[in-house]
């Protein structure tokens, strides 16, 4: 039994707290909170368009070859077919270059890829031509802007929800649009060595939107599923400066100065040569959530 005299405030408070209920929590606050929307500084790509497109027409030259989940791993296109079937409509929000687009548009009836980015639809376009691919149309704009009278077999999105600040909304919208559900997949974001960092004693953060959008859902009264995808991704480093220069930069100066010894180590006790270079696999997690609505047949 908790005796009254052990605790600073009386039992009352802290049962009131031990209580609260999820339904009492406004995650779509904590969403905004947590990813810095209440913040007096509107500068940068998350408020500004032009920053955001400026950034896009940088990177969208060599975004398919640098940062194409496929090429990590053939698990998330596997599952993504799995889940979503042949012969049906495909809304993509956030579609960019097209690495998952092209890959869907093999089974699906048609799709409408929506991106933010003109630069990045270019690059799409580019590619469906090279490929032959016909039935996919693209569409410039935002999710929060997108408006039609057509209605889609399932939405799909990998990995481009960053720039959302009312996500309750958007997830509301998502499954209005949807007819037969919608696909969210969120690689989580940790430093490339966070496992190594962590086998170092060192405590990295990781964004917690795969945490959250679950519970928005919930709050909406849609459940959810959630699959967490294990697998590994290898990097090349040209030299050890390269490796430090990333390191700096996960950890700030000062820390990796700190644990420069043993992280060097541990890098140099992984890494294999490979081409002149020295490769790492580190392990790596992306989560599916997916609705799925009543059987249509």
């Amino acid at each position: 039994m908790f005796k009254e005299g052990a605790f600073r405030y009386p039992l009352a408070f802290y049962h009131e707290v031990f209580m609260l209920k999820l339904t009492d929590i406004d995650f779509n606050a904590v969403w905004q909170e947590t990813f810095g929307w209440n913040t007096d500084d509107k500068s940068g790509r998350k408020f500004d368009d032009r920053v955001e497109s400026d950034f896009w027409v940088k990177l969208a030259p060599r975004y398919t070859e640098e940062y194409n989940l496929n090429h990590d791993t053939p698990l998330i296109a596997q599952r993504l077919q799995q889940l979503l079937g042949s012969g049906h409509s495909i809304l993509e929000i956030g579609c960019g270059s097209g690495n998952f687009t092209a890959l869907m548009a093999r089974y699906s009836k048609n799709i409408l890829g929506l991106d933010f980015s003109p630069a990045m639809l270019a690059v799409l376009q580019q590619r469906l031509l090279a490929e032959g691919i016909g039935n996919v149309q693209t569409q410039s704009g935002k999710w929060e802007d997108f408006t039609t009278d057509a209605a889609f077999d399932y939405i799909v999105s990998v990995n481009s929800l960053y720039r959302i600040r009312d996500m309750a909304a958007a997830l509301h919208k998502m499954n209005a649009y949807s007819r037969r559900g919608f696909i969210i997949v969120r690689t989580i974001q940790r430093p490339f060595f966070y496992r190594l960092y962590r086998d170092c004693g060192l405590d990295c953060a990781e964004c917690p939107d795969y945490q959250l959008l679950p519970l928005l859902l919930w709050q909406q009264g849609i459940k959810a599923d959630v699959e967490f995808l294990h697998y590994t991704k290898i990097k090349s480093f040209t030299d050890i400066d390269a490796v430090s220069q990333e390191m700096c930069y996960d950890l700030s100066k000062k820390t990796f100065l700190t644990y420069r010894e043993p992280l060097l180590r541990r890098f140099q006790e992984q890494a294999l040569m490979q081409d002149s270079a020295q490769q790492i696999s580190q392990p790596r997690t992306t989560v599916i959530i997916s609705v799925k609505k009543i059987n249509l047949g």
